[in-house]
């Protein structure tokens, strides 16, 4: 259609000036203009052109949308947008003010946002919307778009949310409305837009209004031609204010990009391309190549994922033209000082459509997609193509807003940080609504009690975690002023364990917290103090009464028959567990509490001693411990962590430990082995009977109730869903027999080693003091670890009864699916069984609705001021990445990089080095399959930190962007006693440096050579 309207244009239309960017294309302007005037007068009574948006009174922001009204404005000034119309939104108004009860439109709801009634009335305003069917001369104007516009739109119509709010300087809807891709046919259009506007309804939306003071609003709809994209991403044309730094200057605009439709990337739901290029030039100044396995495309029965031919997933998604492109629309759209923005593209190549085609054919040569220029780092993204080549290809503006945050987290403000650094590795992603419900309860109560034990004063009203996203996040600020007032507990000493600040970071905490008096702890102290030296000395005896306790809880649960109960017995005994929850999550933080109490302890002791020892693990066995090795407080917290190391009867190791010795069984039985290796075993019954069946089963029912992701209640555990641990018993069989034992070696010998070199250089007295300190920082470290199992069980207990409330809510609706009770908050199940009133079908529908749009977001920075960025900020460039040495040793190994969900577990090969965004502790079993552990997330005092040093494998935590910087099959050396993971150069590998005495190797394979080996 395009060929066609250009071959009709008259000489002296030819002549005007083509502001598209690509070669021998027209201005889409004329182009839209051309094509609207052919729409059939049924059309035209309902949907106006997009290029007129934003033009005229009737046409405003205020009829049609914010985001209707930028692109008729880019349209108008001849930037390429696909062709597209415009629903104005007083048709939104007219429905809700025609079929909604009073009290359930918009303005009300924002001024009801956060209540129980806001949720239930906005419950019900949603699926009336989606139920409703739109005027029946809407429908035919929609029947008569698609019939004429079928031919020219293969990939169908995308349907977008404009709401008179939206892509503003000071609101923008990204993320929390709704948008709609391949839709075809009349039906589907229809559909959609109920979609579009029933989005307007869900919790996070209201709340995001009500907070940006928006009192009303009204939702325009924009239908808009597909792209048959070959690539597609986001541009963000300069940093917003607070995100300039060593990952992005101020000089830099940000690009990332995928194969196929460019919606995984802006939700954040694919690793992406990330490239950073000059201003001035477009030069592509830093870039990161991901692994593009999968693409999504527009197929015959709608929008699919299919696979990219492996020679094509390595390869940058964009070329120098499609570069050269979005480098000249940024400079055009920033013209008057205008910016930064956020802009979504996409690029249609030579081919429309053939990555689809290719990537069907597995085998088949991948061809030219976007286009084959793969610009180097410091190559310019400029020049014409060669004569006779292909014509460049197009890229297109899909959307552009200013690049704008969204609300404030509850209790935040402008200066408020926040962190999942730590509070990431036990609940990744976004959190079901039972699951946050509860965890909030549980983490409040537990932080109160716990400031409380310490003689703090925790402020009335204090939010101490909130929910960005879906996520789980700690207010630091809130958080460290409160721990300001027990001397020692300081930024760098808290955050330097559990990660996630950096030193700018932690200097702001500082200066946040450094008026905070300490008056009130020195007053209490002479009351305080000695209760929290007697409930330290007791906590092993309070701990042993508490499992004896849970212990009968959890028989007496899974003797009880709960199909037999009435709803408000099942009503109680949720209640009843989770007070038992409450009390387990409370004992914990005493735990943890005392281990990070005696960890402070150790490290001050160790400080006294720092210019008097040498290091074990040093290279020339003389630098001293504050030496120029790095500073002194981060090599004393390392030395604490080894000395601590070797602790026995760790329940955190437990898991790998005991699935390593099944391996060692499964090895030793033939038939059992050939099963597993084929992949024929889904449970212990599809083995052959044998001490190897009869070891997993044992397995199952000791650690049944844990999971990869286990502190989320609607993660299925092991016992009812074994296939991680299979996967994971799997990829131990494809290597030597390992030893668990000889690994648990690995870190009591490192440990005897440095305590060894210690006695060499202090007194008796310091000798014993250094002995009792590490003693007690092993025995609350066994306590921590063992309250987090209990943790586990509860929740495993939780969501059994959570499970029996399901089956009665799809009794009285069956239109519910499977896992509805999840998509409830505790408080909501509990007044519901004792009121024995279960409506909750309209919230469950709304709560998943929600759900599903945070899952698709992409992560927030795992630390961040005011409010969450909109931006993911690119992985450090260079060979070099730094993060915090969690585990000791020095290894070299192929990278295996797991993605979020932890799929293909079993890929895993020995000797591999595990990255992830965060190693949840249901995979610690790869642990003594692996060479070595990186991950995004996490402290040197995480859980799975604590388990890869009683390992003995070298582990760096907390390290940006490593999933993004490092892809499957990199060759890494990973040094866990600095934190340093350097990406080597096949073709020139430096030579390893000389083995250190006593560091620990990780668990060897062909994947991985130990640069230094533990003493036997």
């Amino acid at each position: 259609m395009i060929a066609a309207v250009r071959a009709s244009q008259a000489p002296d239309q030819a002549a005007e000036p083509c502001y598209f960017l690509g070669n021998d294309v027209a201005d889409p302007t004329r182009i839209a203009r051309a094509e609207s005037a052919t729409d059939p007068p049924s059309v035209r009574e309902w949907l106006k052109p997009l290029e007129s948006a934003g033009q005229r009174r009737s046409t405003s922001a205020k009829r049609v949308g914010g985001k209707a009204a930028s692109l008729g404005r880019l349209l108008r000034d001849g930037f390429p947008v696909p062709r597209g119309w415009v629903l104005d939104a007083r048709c939104f108004t007219e429905l809700v003010d025609r079929q909604l009860p009073r009290g359930h439109d918009l303005a009300t709801l924002i001024r009801l946002s956060g209540t129980k009634v806001g949720v239930d009335r906005a419950a019900r305003a949603r699926d009336r919307i989606l139920s409703e069917p739109l005027p029946e001369t809407l429908s035919a104007a929609l029947q008569a778009l698609w019939q004429t516009i079928a031919p020219e739109a293969p990939w169908g119509l995308a349907v977008r949310s404009s709401a008179t709010c939206e892509d503003s300087d000071e609101t923008s809807m990204a993320g929390l409305a709704t948008s709609v891709l391949g839709v075809r046919g009349d039906a589907e259009l229809d559909a959609a837009i109920r979609q579009v506007w029933a989005s307007a309804f869900l919790p996070r939306a209201l709340a995001y209004l009500a907070h940006a003071g928006v009192r009303d609003v009204a939702m325009g709809v924009v239908l808009q031609v597909m792209v048959r994209a070959e690539a597609a991403g986001v541009l963000f044309t300069a940093p917003p204010a607070g995100l300039e730094g060593e990952h992005w200057r101020a000089g830099e605009r940000l690009v990332n990009a995928t194969l196929g439709l460019g919606a995984p990337v802006v939700d954040g739901a694919v690793a992406a391309d990330t490239l950073r290029i000059a201003r001035g030039g477009g030069k592509v100044v830093a870039s990161a190549v991901a692994q593009k396995r999968r693409a999504l495309v527009v197929g015959a029965a709608g929008l699919e994922e299919v696979a990219v031919p492996a020679a094509r997933a390595d390869r940058p998604a964009l070329g120098e033209a499609a570069l050269r492109q979005l480098a000249e629309l940024a400079e055009r759209l920033e013209q008057g000082g205008k910016g930064p923005f956020d802009v979504e593209f996409a690029v249609e190549g030579e081919d429309p459509g053939r990555l689809a085609d290719d990537a069907v054919a597995e085998g088949e040569d991948p061809g030219r997609l976007a286009d084959d220029a793969a610009p180097a780092e410091g190559a310019p993204a400029e020049g014409a193509p060669a004569e006779g080549a292909p014509a460049e290809p197009r890229v297109w503006l899909l959307q552009v807003r200013p690049v704008s945050g969204g609300g404030f987290p509850e209790g935040g403000g402008a200066d408020t940080i926040w962190s999942r650094a730590n509070v990431g590795e036990a609940l990744p992603g976004a959190a079901t609504p039972l699951t946050w419900s509860v965890a909030r309860a549980f983490s409040d109560r537990g932080f109160r009690e716990a400031f409380a034990a310490l003689g703090c004063r925790v402020p009335r009203g204090a939010r101490l975690v909130a929910n960005v996203h879906g996520r789980f996040y700690l207010n630091l600020t809130a958080f460290m002023q409160i721990a300001a007032q027990v001397p020692g507990l300081s930024p760098r000493a808290l955050l330097g364990m559990s990660g996630g600040a950096s030193d700018q970071l932690i200097a702001r905490l500082a200066e946040q917290s450094a008026g905070v008096s300490r008056r009130r702890f020195y007053a209490r102290l002479p009351l305080t103090g000695p209760r929290l030296l007697l409930r330290q000395a007791r906590l092993e005896r309070e701990v042993a009464a508490y499992e004896g306790e849970a212990l009968w809880a959890q028989r007496a649960l899974s003797e009880l028959d709960m199909t037999l109960l009435p709803d408000d017995a099942i009503g109680t005994t949720l209640r009843s567990v989770f007070l038992l929850l409450e009390r387990t999550g409370t004992l914990m933080l005493h735990c943890a509490s005392a281990s990070l109490a005696s960890h402070l302890a150790l490290c001050k002791a160790l400080e006294r001693v720092a210019g008097r020892r040498a290091s074990a693990r040093s290279a020339s066995g003389e630098a001293p411990l504050d030496g120029p090795a790095g500073r002194a407080e981060t090599n004393v917290e390392h030395l604490a962590q080894v000395l601590a190391g070797g602790v026995r009867e760790l329940d955190s190791a437990g898991p790998g430990i005991e699935l390593a010795r099944v391996a060692e069984l499964v090895m030793l039985d033939r038939a059992s082995r050939e099963r597993l290796l084929a992949g024929e075993v889904r449970g212990p019954r599809d083995l052959p009977e044998g001490p190897a069946r009869d070891a997993l089963a044992r397995f199952l029912d000791a650690y049944g109730d844990r999971a990869v992701r286990e502190a989320e209640l609607a993660t299925p555990r092991w016992r009812e869903d074994p296939a991680p641990v299979i996967a994971m018993l799997t990829a131990s069989l494809r290597g030597a027999p390992g030893d668990p034992e000889r690994a648990l070696a690995r870190a009591r010998a490192l440990a005897d080693r440095e305590m060894a070199m210690l006695e060499t250089r202090v007194s008796r007295v310091e000798l014993a003091l250094l002995r009792t300190l590490v003693g007690r920082a092993q025995r609350y470290v066994r306590l921590r670890e063992r309250m987090r199992t209990w943790v586990t069980r509860v929740l495993g207990m939780l969501r059994k009864v959570a499970l029996d409330i399901d089956r009665r809510l799809l009794r009285i609706e069956p239109s519910l699916l499977p896992g509805s009770v999840f998509f409830c908050t505790y408080e909501e199940l509990v007044t519901a069984l004792s009121s024995g009133r279960a409506d909750v079908g309209h919230v469950v529908r709304l709560r998943r609705a929600e759900h599903l749009r945070d899952a698709a977001r992409p992560d927030p920075p795992a630390t961040f001021i005011g409010r969450p960025p909109p931006v993911v900020l690119p992985p450090a460039s260079g060979v070099r990445l730094l993060g915090l040495p969690a585990s000791p040793g020095v290894v070299e190994g192929r990278a295996r990089v797991l993605e979020p969900g932890a799929p293909s577990l079993d890929a895993v090969a020995p000797g591999e080095v595990l990255v992830a965004r965060t190693t949840d502790i249901g995979l610690s079993p790869l642990f003594l399959v692996a060479a070595a552990v990186v991950t995004e997330l996490g402290g040197p005092m995480s859980h799975a930190s604590i388990v890869a040093r009683e390992y003995g494998i070298p582990a760096v935590v907390n390290v940006p962007g490593a999933t993004l910087a490092i892809k499957t099959g990199d060759r890494l050396r990973v040094d866990g006693d600095r934190g340093v993971i350097e990406r080597l150069n096949e073709r020139d590998e430096r030579a390893a440096p000389p083995s250190p005495n006593g560091a620990a190797g990780g668990a060897q394979g062909d994947g991985a050579a130990p640069l230094a080996a533990p003493p036997e």
